[in-house]
């Protein structure tokens, strides 16, 4: 566990208003990113959603890539990026939660959401669900140029 890095694999930009909307997102509350890769997650959750956000990703290229769009953009007063382990960030703050993990590191962190997650809070992830939990809600989306429907499931604190 203490090794493990997810591969990188983006989230399908078209599929990320779909995931934000499904968490119900509002503007101010405050959405993390949990392997937030190139910031396509991150950027729309504060351009379109009018959240503030935060973005963990442990790679250093990703997080420079991330931090030069965010301030191309305008949005540093909404949006930091963290280059750090997200097993190590506090999830106190969330309100919502959206990622593109797989089930074995949503596994991982069950435990860390239990503790940390206060009642009430969205965690939207795509593609895979969180082993044992029951979800709030599944939608099947098409994401553009893929042969075949895929799911996000949304889950409630």
């Amino acid at each position: 566990m203490m090794n493990y890095t997810e591969p990188y694999i983006s989230t399908p930009e078209d599929i990320i208003p779909k995931m934000l909307t499904l968490a119900s997102v509002m503007p101010n509350e405050m959405v993390f990113d949990l392997g937030s890769g190139d910031g396509r997650m991150v950027i729309t959750a504060a351009k379109d959603f009018h959240a503030r956000v935060v973005g963990v990703e442990i790679r250093r290229r990703l997080v420079r890539e991330c931090r030069r769009k965010v301030r191309m953009m305008g949005l540093s007063h909404q949006i930091t990026i963290s280059c750090r382990n997200f097993k190590k960030v506090s999830l106190r703050k969330a309100d919502v939660l959206a990622m593109y993990l797989s089930s074995y590191t949503l596994n991982l962190l069950a435990p860390k959401f239990m503790k940390e997650l206060r009642p009430g809070v969205r965690i939207v992830n795509f593609d895979y669900q969180i082993p044992d939990w029951t979800t709030a809600r599944e939608i099947e989306v098409m994401p553009a140029g893929w042969e075949k429907p895929h799911s996000i499931f949304l889950y409630v604190m």
